[in-house]
């Protein structure tokens, strides 16, 4: 029996995964009307002044940076917060949210091969089918059902984008891992999000000045504002409020509600159609998912790990 508490935190962490879900649809509508850099600057730097004043009262003294910590900060905001929304944005502007949703839903997958090589984490053998189970879904879904596509490159590079942000979130993540021995993920967070807000604004800086204004409507300020304050403010505290309460490992399996939320929003929101090959293509991309993060006993020694698979 689930007690009223876990209900509670449970409740925390759906709400938490469905706003990213939410994410999807919200920056497919943004990047109709204002220009890709310009958008996700916006974004972070809203999200970043949401989180400094939270920030500052939770951690106090700790949230005081050294010297040391600075190049793992930077490399955390130029990875997850500036080539990621690099991609995520140029990506959502020719790919359905629907395929956006899916395909960023590899990164767990690609997260946990990294830390293989980067960390020298073990690698269960279960991982590593699921490794391949994930790649053959997100070729399903690059190649809209026809893998014969690939042959004449005949694919959406809106796709191919989406696809590698999933591998820059990754790389923020295996980062994250390294300065989180020292630093708490709501200091890590803040921190990146400003640092790539400032790198997001100077790449930006040609678009800053064609009035990226002119063409916005209530459409586009409330997906900003959406994006900035729950899908990366809010969602950020409640999904760590979550953690904190049930454990990471049990949180874990709450990030399958992203992709099928994005999906549902796609088809209600943005009016998408939903086809076999998303189907496909997501129940396998989840299914790798599922055997990645599934506890397992056989394990890849790790000097094997390091050479590759």
């Amino acid at each position: 029996m689930i007690s009223g508490s876990n209900m509670f935190s449970y409740a925390v962490l759906i709400l938490a995964t469905v706003s990213w879900g939410g994410a999807f649809v919200a920056a497919k509508m943004v990047v109709g009307e204002i220009p890709a850099l310009v958008a996700a600057a916006l974004r972070f730097w809203l999200a970043f002044l949401c989180l400094l004043p939270f920030m500052l009262v939770q951690e106090g003294r700790k949230a005081k940076i050294s010297s040391k910590d600075w190049p793992a900060l930077v490399f955390l905001g130029f990875s997850g917060i500036f080539l990621y929304n690099i991609l995520f944005f140029n990506g959502l502007r020719v790919s359905a949210a629907m395929d956006g949703s899916l395909l960023v839903a590899c990164g767990p997958v690609l997260t946990a091969l990294l830390s293989a090589f980067f960390l020298q984490e073990p690698l269960h053998w279960r991982q590593a089918a699921g490794f391949l189970v994930s790649l053959g879904g997100v070729v399903v879904i690059v190649t809209k059902g026809v893998p014969a596509a690939l042959l004449s490159w005949d694919i959406n590079h809106g796709d191919l984008m989406l696809t590698c942000s999933a591998l820059t979130w990754s790389f923020y993540s295996v980062g994250g891992k390294v300065i989180m021995k020292r630093l708490s993920p709501l200091t890590c967070s803040t921190y990146a999000m400003g640092i790539g807000a400032v790198m997001l604004t100077l790449a930006a800086v040609t678009q800053w000045q064609d009035n990226p204004f002119g063409r916005m409507t209530i459409v586009s300020v409330a997906g900003l504002t959406y994006l900035a304050v729950i899908a990366s403010a809010l969602s950020f505290v409640l999904w760590f409020a979550g953690i904190n309460r049930v454990g990471a490992g049990k949180a874990a399996i709450f990030q399958n509600l992203v992709p099928l939320s994005g999906a549902v929003f796609s088809v209600l929101l943005l009016g998408e159609q939903w086809q076999l090959f998303h189907a496909v293509g997501g129940g396998l991309i989840l299914g790798g998912v599922y055997l990645v993060t599934k506890p397992a006993g056989t394990v890849l020694p790790a000097g094997k790990v390091s050479r590759g698979i």
